[in-house]
């Protein structure tokens, strides 16, 4: 399903079962070239997969591991599905806390490769530090129930714990003050 998200460009949008295909034609590809692989899922996949926090999202953020290989298999497995080349997207791993794949909830898992998610508390702190849509707030919420977690000073010092020297800002701060 495609969706237009401006003027100019076109989106596409993901089910949970189309996803899953994916990921079934990716450990395909990666059987045929004998490549171990794992990605580590965080922002809108990983609610999705982790959380049931979505029923459809506009792209996969993923770490995956060895990256090249496994976004070249990505690629190939994409044709036949008519997805996108880039539906595994890479370029926001720079917002993961340092040692993210340390602490992952697995998930999905076939032949040659591993499909996980950053842990519940990892996936807080992300969404906490820039609440920027709605469903960040949402994801904020059930993140926070999840992990009995029911004041603003315990996101911040699990901010600290695992992004040493962030702190929120003030306008993270002024939104998420209003949830708790």
């Amino acid at each position: 399903m495609w969706s237009r998200g401006s003027v100019r460009t076109l989106t596409a949008v993901f089910s949970r079962d189309q996803l899953d295909a994916a990921f079934a034609a990716l450990s395909d590809r990666l059987v045929e070239r004998g490549v171990e692989a794992t990605a580590v899922l965080f922002g809108d996949a990983a609610m999705m997969f982790a959380f049931d926090a979505r029923t459809e999202i506009d792209h996969v953020d993923a770490a995956p591991t060895p990256r090249g290989l496994v976004l070249g298999a990505a690629r190939d497995a994409a044709k036949p599905l008519g997805l996108p080349a880039h539906w595994i997207n890479d370029q926001s791993t720079s917002a993961l806390a340092k040692g993210f794949a340390d602490d992952t909830d697995p998930l999905w898992t076939a032949p040659n490769l591993a499909v996980v998610a950053v842990s519940a508390d990892q996936m807080l702190a992300m969404r906490a530090i820039a609440p920027t849509r709605p469903e960040d707030l949402d994801d904020v919420r059930l993140l926070a129930a999840n992990l009995d977690i029911t004041d603003l000073i315990d996101i911040e010092v699990l901010i600290a714990e695992i992004y040493p020297g962030r702190t929120l800002n003030a306008k993270s701060r002024a939104v998420l003050d209003e949830l708790f």
